[in-house]
């Protein structure tokens, strides 16, 4: 949304940058090794969001094809992580999403309803493997977007700040206990720079540490200026008797996932991490 104060663009101009950032964000990806998929939109199974908070109320879109009942992409994470056990090794794919939440999440403008997600996994990655990938994705989108068209950010008074990495590191449970639940709204407004809150309680397919539950390798990135979270991801769970029991304790059916629980109990899913 645009303030009044504040010059507007023309529309052309938004689908230049736009076409910047994917060409930059693609060809980092390749150039890294990365095999490029194309998104499944219609499929068996889909992330559940649950149970992580925000993931609450929000139900999948089921349509009958041939007499085969299918569901709208909410995410592909799952999908990812048969690619991976597939062999494919290192993947991303920009995936249509639809994601019908709360009506009162409608005026927010944070939660739209269909949306397309750049979506990467990395087979054996660790958290800090992603996250330094991420934070060299960053700086370089930016330094190129300035470099590129700083004249379009200059003429809506917008100054592109390089950040600089490493970046800041908080604790879920740290703001959870200062914040609240609002925590996200909290640290969004006084950060200066993006921000990465990690070990969040969340889905069965987030790597939890066996010893500690209260430890979890997952990762968000929380953009400054108020805009929250950009990415969300974390290391996966792979074993299936880790799997189903974080499974039995959301209340979620492994018998309604399909090929992933086949893989999962036949050893196949391989450890990796994404985003």
């Amino acid at each position: 949304m645009f303030q009044k104060d504040i010059p507007r663009i023309s529309e052309d101009k938004i689908a230049f940058v736009l076409t910047l950032i994917l060409e930059y964000m693609t060809n980092f990806f390749i150039k890294k090794g990365f095999k490029w998929l194309l998104p499944v939109i219609l499929t068996p199974i889909t992330d559940p969001l649950w149970p992580e908070p925000s993931g609450r109320e929000i139900y999948p879109i089921e349509v009958q094809v041939y007499g085969k009942k299918l569901k709208l992409m909410h995410s592909m994470i799952l999908h990812k992580q048969v690619a991976i056990a597939l062999g494919l090794g290192k993947i991303f794919v920009i995936s249509p999403n639809i994601r019908i939440e709360s009506p009162l999440k409608a005026s927010t403008g944070k939660h739209a309803f269909e949306f397309n997600q750049f979506d990467f996994e990395i087979e054996r990655a660790t958290m800090n493997d992603v996250m330094g990938l991420v934070e060299e994705l960053y700086v370089g989108l930016i330094k190129f977007l300035n470099r590129e068209c700083g004249d379009i950010f200059e003429r809506i008074d917008r100054d592109l700040r390089i950040p600089t990495k490493p970046f800041k590191v908080y604790e879920f449970y740290e703001l959870n206990e200062l914040y609240g639940d609002n925590w996200e709204e909290v640290i969004s407004k006084e950060s200066r720079d993006p921000v990465w809150v990690i070990s969040i309680p969340r889905e069965f397919y987030d790597r939890q540490d066996p010893d500690n539950e209260k430890i979890w390798y997952n990762y968000d990135l929380i953009l400054p200026e108020g805009y929250g979270e950009v990415l969300s991801g974390g290391e996966r769970e792979h074993l299936w008797k880790r799997i189903y029991k974080k499974m039995v304790k959301s209340n979620l059916n492994p018998d309604l996932f399909g090929k992933y629980t086949e893989m999962a109990k036949e050893g196949l899913l391989r450890p990796s991490a994404g985003a």
